[in-house]
């Protein structure tokens, strides 16, 4: 029987007075479903396992490192006779630059890579940030963060590389930019009263221009794209945990239950009761 996800918030894993949680974990059992607050970086220092993200599993192993975002939920798992020591760091958006928020996140990616080739570089910069964090030193957040900019551009590089991802920027021109800007904090923040206005703020555009020139250069209406990317979430939540489905309606981004059902029953075909059924017979 699956269990029901659990939301890990700032306040278990953040101090107020900071905007991270740096944490060196051993896993030898198994984390069930749940999802965060905040953002999540996690580096595997020995050991094998598997990360099972938005429904989609994946191998862990030494060397592997992964980033989840809000919008994520996972379960993670060591193998039998294998546990994974790991180090975890946790942190909210503002710890982020503008310059490389936007560099990580151009692209919708799930960033999973393999960083055995790095693995000396990266574990080198974990344990700084755990000196920095340990003797408090005048300027130890700046440090923190330094390091933490340069090994998400050791996993982005990675990614890119693995997954021969090209470079947008080269070729976007600014509204372009402003859109991939919007599309970001959609995909970061789908599962609040997210609205038009707030997508166009982050694009920097009038709600108006915003309206059209999503339109345009997605091909879709922005309260269509909204809706198809809770509708997703719900369909993999309803497929990997035994959640109710009137939490998965709200916990998916949506205000009535009346709502959810009908949309999801035209865009899916069955009702959210309907299409977990199946699941729970197989």
């Amino acid at each position: 029987m699956k269990r029901q996800p659990v939301r890990l918030t700032n306040a278990q894993f953040i101090a107020p007075a900071a905007s991270y949680g740096l944490y060196l974990q051993h896993i030898d059992a198994h984390y069930s479903l749940h999802w965060h607050e905040f953002y999540e970086l996690c580096f595997v220092l020995r050991g094998r396992g598997r990360n099972i993200v938005n429904g989609t599993e994946y191998t862990l192993e030494q060397g592997s490192m992964f980033l989840l975002t809000p919008a994520d939920f996972h379960e993670i798992f060591s193998l039998p006779g294998e546990p994974m020591d790991l180090y975890n760091f946790v942190f909210s958006t503002e710890l982020l630059k503008e310059d490389l928020r936007s560099l990580m996140f151009r692209q919708m990616a799930l960033y999973m890579a393999d960083m055995k080739e790095k693995f000396a570089e990266i574990e080198a910069e974990f344990k700084f940030m755990a000196q920095e964090e340990k003797h408090a030193e005048p300027g130890y957040r700046s440090m923190i963060q330094g390091a933490l900019e340069r090994i998400l551009m050791y996993l982005h590089r990675a990614y890119r590389k693995q997954h021969q991802t090209g470079d947008a920027s080269k070729e976007a021109g600014p509204l372009h930019e402003a859109i991939q800007r919007s599309l970001v904090y959609i995909h970061h923040h789908f599962r609040e009263a997210l609205r038009l206005e707030d997508a166009a703020r982050e694009a920097g555009l009038s709600p108006n221009y915003f309206s059209q020139s999503f339109r345009a250069l997605t091909g879709t209406p922005f309260q269509t794209y909204l809706q198809h990317l809770r509708l997703t979430f719900a369909k993999s939540l309803l497929a990997a945990a035994d959640f109710p489905v009137t939490d998965i309606c709200y916990a998916s981004g949506f205000n009535t239950l009346t709502h959810f059902e009908r949309a999801f029953k035209a865009k899916f075909g069955r009702s959210p009761r309907h299409f977990r059924k199946p699941l729970e017979d197989a």
